[in-house]
């Protein structure tokens, strides 16, 4: 075989391939998907079969655009390293049959073929399977001897239980209960994972990069929104990219945390347009292919999570033009079918919780206020016996809304005082709490003005100013304020 993605493809069942066939189709890379399928069904050519397979010719420019194509189609295996994580590793078995039927020569070149791919999509657990098979057989461990050897092993071991580690201490930090006991981020944390950020592997400086930030992010520290923050989290992002079929891609959410928290940085500068390309990119880039449709698709949410943030600070207590009620409307519809139809068993409480959170952002804007306060009640009793407190400020802020929006302020009173007790002053976004301030203030002085409340409330009004990136949070507050007058 000539060429890494003849000879990836040889490592994939025809299933994979067909169904990546189908994923390439789905995603219009039509030639990617062309060369696939030429490969799949004659697997042994040379490369000017595949070039004239592909193109036609395969003259001396031909041949370099195909292997742009390579280059290319290779970072769309991320499909197949996502959601068939085990698909190199299934050809030992091959491997081990061809030996006990002494078949050398088979082994000894199957043998190679999936070393070179695994060392390229960093399969360390497979390399160290491998070398322990080649140390079975004294002809393999010393035709593979360059290849694998006692000395790479142990670099593969070390890599291995590094990357483990990793993700399992990253896991630990971001646990929803670690977060709420702890006061803030151990700098000793931190400091492990900036000490693997130049690893010679490239799946370990990834994951060590993101779950700094993740760590960042999910304490919301200060250091977040620094500027040499947001320059780390555009790196990785862009090194996830460049190299998007490492076999880390199965941890999706982990590697999608990074568009998330892109998102988080910016999301208080960026306008309609933006925020608009932002989520179309985001849906394109994460929207999984799936075999059933009964499934959350976490790319969508994450999309459809951040368009509904810019829509209710942006048009909350605003009239609608035309366009934006018929979006409004199409995207609750996609909520109501979403609901009906997921397999709730399948989901997470903290992703069903953002679920009907954001659906009930939509609800309000569409006037829908009391349909938008029984989603958010039915979550808060469904789940009062579990830990999500980072949470409560997201789902506090759209109840009062709607209470404020029905003008219920007695509601909104006594919904401030449910927030504060549930929260015990844990703040998971600060914008979200100055916002619930305001609202309780503001409904306060509707029922009685008092001069206590109008104080408070310009301490928020001010608080908001002396932050530009808060100016749209501001805005919504004046509004409100307008509301009452």
């Amino acid at each position: 075989m000539e060429f890494l993605i003849q000879k990836i493809a040889s490592c994939c069942s025809t299933q994979q391939l067909n169904l990546f066939e189908a994923y390439l189709a789905a995603k219009n890379q039509l030639l990617s998907q062309k060369l696939i399928h030429h490969i799949k069904n004659k697997p042994h050519q040379n490369i000017d079969f595949y070039c004239k397979a592909v193109y036609g010719t395969s003259g001396k420019e031909t041949l370099k655009k195909f292997n742009q194509l390579n280059h290319h189609t290779l970072n769309y295996f991320s499909f197949i390293s996502q959601h068939f994580p085990s698909f190199l590793t299934q050809n030992s078995s091959e491997i081990e049959w061809l030996i006990y039927h002494e078949k050398h020569d088979e082994a000894i070149e199957k043998l190679k073929l999936l070393v070179e791919v695994a060392k390229k999509f960093e399969d360390y657990g497979l390399l160290v399977h491998l070398f322990e098979i080649t140390q079975q057989n004294k002809l393999l461990s010393t035709t593979i001897g360059k290849q694998l050897n006692l000395e790479s092993n142990k670099e593969n071991l070390t890599l291995f239980s590094d990357l483990r580690i990793l993700l399992q201490k990253q896991d630990e930090l971001t646990s929803t209960t670690l977060i709420e006991e702890q006061k803030g981020i151990n700098p000793k944390d931190l400091a492990f994972f900036k000490s693997h950020f130049n690893s010679t592997s490239l799946s370990i400086q990834l994951i060590a990069r993101q779950s700094y930030l993740n760590i960042l992010s999910s304490y919301n520290d200060k250091s977040f929104y620094d500027k040499n923050t947001l320059e780390l989290i555009e790196y990785t992002k862009k090194l996830a990219e460049k190299h998007a079929y490492l076999m880390i891609a199965h941890h999706r959410e982990k590697l999608m945390s990074l568009d998330y928290m892109l998102v988080k940085h910016t999301r208080l500068t960026l306008g309609e347009k933006e925020i608009n390309k932002t989520c179309s990119s985001i849906i394109n880039k994460w929207q999984k292919f799936y075999h059933a449709n009964n499934q959350l698709d976490s790319g969508l949410m994450l999309a459809l999570s951040i368009k509904g943030s810019f829509f209710i600070t942006d048009y909350y207590c605003k009239p609608l033009n035309d366009k934006l009620k018929q979006e409004v409307k199409e995207i609750i519809n996609l909520f109501e079918e979403l609901s009906n139809k997921l397999d709730w068993e399948k989901v997470s409480y903290l992703k069903y919780i953002n679920f009907y959170n954001v659906y009930a952002m939509f609800l309000i804007l569409d006037n829908q206020g009391e349909k938008s306060i029984k989603l958010i009640e039915k979550v808060l009793h469904e789940y009062q016996q579990k830990t999500f407190k980072k949470m409560y400020d997201g789902l506090f802020v759209v109840l009062l809304m709607a209470h404020f929006q029905a003008k219920s302020f007695d509601e909104v009173v006594e919904n401030y005082s449910r927030y504060k007790k549930l929260t015990k002053n844990f703040v998971s976004m600060e914008e979200n709490d100055l916002v619930i301030k305001a609202i309780y203030y503001i409904a306060q002085l509707k029922i009685a003005p008092k001069n206590q409340y109008e104080k408070k409330l310009t301490n928020v009004l001010q608080t908001l100013k002396r932050n530009p990136h808060l100016n749209n949070n501001l805005l919504l507050v004046e509004r409100m304020m307008g509301k009452t007058t």
